[in-house]
């Protein structure tokens, strides 16, 4: 029996591989790279990506699993008695407001079904080997453009290379994100002959030179210095963290010198024309980018409104003229969500983040404290750039990091679920609420995406900005109201 089943069950979990690896790669690739053919549209179509993402989530996860059904308890009712605060505090007229609180809550809802499912299924492998082969597509596309572009007499420039990002600062948030996952080996590729493993962590480590050298090239200083504070907090952790930090630092010093050699040097060679470095931007020091006219607006406001804040996406109702995000997550939590809330959050947050890095320190396992450590990274990184960029804001980036935290919670063991008969009625309901809120919000969303590009050129115009401001769609203000 035993000898029967074990193919059988060993060919199923193949294919269930199979399948994630194929899924996550298209998916991606509907993500980010295919453009839709409507004119300026990539804030519009990552926000509608991300939306089409929780739809699925919400129909699809409740028949699949209910290991995490008392999390997914607790988690609704935490969100309930939010949802209700804010409805209480700042009325149900304001659609805006319905919108980030149902996005927020539903981003919540999946990252907590996708932990479990990523846990009951032992997806993590899988996840970490599509990620891999995810940037390398995106990576091997964009170096065949620069050098068609370059061959063709055109110089690379950051705000025309990065198609699918609104602006390259945006790329820079994708990396920070991603780029630690580069540092560890699939371990669905363990069984390899050694020569050829030698060659895949050279392929590897290629990989995230390359990636570093577009993110050199985006000109994301945030990246950056995410990157050293993260790289430093790493290196404090452990033997096994140490190496591993190292390893980051070599691959981001050979990115640096593909960057010099792909968009600095063959440029001139094969042009004879001087190209910006985009390392320029260190020049600018501690030059803010208008970042501190963000900031005061922010502060201003918190000072006016310190306990409620002024309701979620209200910051995208200033029209200040730089941008409809603080920049700064913090901030932006205490304007629109009030400062006691804002307390929570961040405790929370460093509670959770310590308790990871403990376990890191602790696990007897060195490929799980690996992966685990990675992610680590990852979300670390992902919350210091966060201070200085609208990481957390930007639709696909904001969907990134949920991934990312679901698939650290998921390497968590899980207390074996025993629900009683009342609660397994209430199962059959509660599991479809999320999908309930989900058509709240799609109604929610209708009279700007029946009418979006019309919309939004009239939003821009009477902006008086000249430019766009991502955040509430692609024009960012919530001003005047549809």
């Amino acid at each position: 029996m035993t000898a029967v089943s074990s193919p059988r069950i060993l060919c199923a979990n193949v294919r269930l591989i199979v399948q994630v690896l194929v899924c996550l790669f298209a998916g991606f690739h509907v993500f980010v790279l295919t453009k839709p053919e409507y004119p300026q549209s990539w804030y519009d179509h990552q926000r509608l990506m991300q939306l089409a993402c929780i739809t699925l989530s919400v129909a699809i996860l409740p028949f699949l699993t209910s290991s995490v059904a008392r999390q997914l308890f607790r988690a609704l009712v935490c969100i309930s008695v939010v949802l209700l605060a804010v409805l209480l505090a700042h009325g149900v007229h304001g659609r805006p407001v319905i919108i980030e609180s149902l996005t927020l809550a539903l981003l919540i809802i999946t990252a907590v079904w996708w932990s479990g499912l990523i846990r009951t299924l032992e997806l993590g492998d899988a996840l970490l080997l599509a990620a891999q082969l995810s940037i390398a597509w995106y990576a091997a596309i964009s170096i065949l453009w620069l050098v068609l572009s370059v061959s063709n007499g055109l110089l690379p420039d950051p705000f025309a290379f990065f198609d699918g990002f609104v602006n390259p600062r945006l790329f820079g948030a994708w990396v920070t994100l991603s780029w630690p996952l580069l540092l560890l080996r699939p371990r669905l590729l363990k069984n390899v002959p050694p020569t050829l493993a030698k060659f895949l962590i050279f392929l590897l480590f290629s990989l995230a030179a390359v990636w570093w050298s577009l993110a050199f090239f985006s000109g994301t200083r945030a990246t950056w210095l995410a990157a050293a504070v993260m790289l430093a907090l790493t290196a404090l952790c452990s033997p096994v963290s140490r190496r591993i930090a190292l390893h980051g630092v070599l691959v981001i010093a050979a990115g640096y010198l593909l960057q010099q050699l792909l968009f600095v040097k063959m440029p001139l060679w094969m042009t004879g024309v001087e190209v910006s470095d985009a390392l320029d931007r260190l020049r600018e020091g501690a030059s803010l980018s208008n970042r501190d006219v963000l900031w005061r607006a922010a502060w201003q406001g918190i000072v006016e409104r310190p306990w409620l804040g002024a309701g979620p996406m209200m910051f995208s109702a200033t029209n200040n003229g730089v941008a409809s995000t603080t920049h700064n997550i913090v901030l932006q939590l205490a304007y629109e969500w009030g400062v006691p809330f804002t307390l929570l959050v961040i405790a929370a947050t460093v509670c959770t983040l310590w308790k990871q890095f403990q376990r890191c320190r602790i696990d007897a396992s060195p490929a799980s404290v690996q992966t685990r450590l990675v992610l680590w990274m990852c979300i670390v990184g992902g919350l210091i750039e966060a201070q200085l960029d609208g990481l957390l804001c930007a639709p696909h980036s904001q969907l990134l990091f949920v991934v990312l935290v679901a698939w650290l919670v998921s390497l968590d063991e899980s207390p074996p679920v025993r629900l009683t008969a009342i609660q397994e009625n209430q199962w059959k309901v509660l599991r479809f609420a999320p999908l309930v809120m989900m058509l709240i919000l799609w109604w929610a969303i209708w009279p700007e995406l029946s009418n979006l590009e019309p919309w939004e050129t009239e939003t821009l115009d009477l902006t008086g900005v000249g430019h766009f401001q991502p955040r509430f769609w692609l024009q960012g203000v919530i001003f005047p109201p549809p």
